[in-house]
């Protein structure tokens, strides 16, 4: 990994190492911005991004161990799959602490675009195309008990493929460590975390057909509207 090794800090519990100066995260290096988090290009590594809080409430600040606590969670449940990008650890930057996560990229090395981004600030998108990538991607989730709630547009990037198709990936692995409910049933029951999956998968679809039909009035946001 390079210098993004070199950078690299333990994760939250984990033994302390060796660090070296904080990360330089120039402004034009961002990517996107979320509400808890900005995402940046890494400036040495195309392969990875780094995520920073982006601001100093609670929330904002432990999103980054939430979603590293997630991650560890997928992996032990699944393994290295494919339909997420892969978290590297965490690293020191001049913007608080980051975690270091896959670049998705399409085959001609190009940063892969969100369904957001396709559906938003493109003239011309094949919605039918996304859609179908979209469906059979939450279809997979549901399918093989992968727990990501946060199914938003903005969330899955789209990377192309050699033949021209779509492959989805997950970018935000918060998943059942990221529950609003008031009392938690999907975090630990199959039943209920099958119901909110396939409910959340409704929503998803839903969701990009308003977006792309009035997407004229979201064209200002970085990302999609509470």
């Amino acid at each position: 990994m390079g210098t993004a090794e070199k950078q690299m800090i333990p994760a939250p519990g984990e033994p302390e190492g060796r660090t070296d100066e904080p990360l330089r995260l120039a402004e034009e290096l961002l990517i996107s911005r979320g509400r808890n988090r900005l995402c940046y290009h890494h400036p040495y590594d195309p392969a990875l991004v780094v995520k920073v809080p982006a601001g100093p409430d609670k929330t904002q600040v432990d999103a980054n161990a939430r979603e590293y606590r997630g991650y560890q969670d997928l992996v032990r449940r699944h393994g290295m799959i494919s339909c997420i990008s892969h978290c590297h650890g965490f690293v020191a930057t001049d913007r608080g602490p980051g975690l270091l996560c896959d670049c998705v990229r399409n085959e001609d090395g190009s940063p892969a675009e969100t369904i957001w981004d396709l559906i938003v600030h493109h003239e011309e998108c094949d919605l039918p195309s996304i859609l179908a990538v979209a469906e059979a991607f939450c279809q997979h989730l549901v399918a093989h008990d992968i727990r990501l709630f946060d199914l938003n547009p903005k969330n899955i990037a789209l990377r192309q493929c050699r033949n021209g198709t779509y492959a989805a990936v997950a970018l935000d692995l918060k998943g059942r460590f990221d529950n609003n409910e008031f009392i938690p049933f999907s975090t630990y029951s199959r039943y209920f975390a099958r119901r909110k999956l396939v409910r959340r998968s409704r929503q998803l679809l839903d969701r990009i057909v308003l977006y792309r039909q009035n997407r004229h009035r979201y064209q200002h946001l970085f990302q999609p509207p509470e």
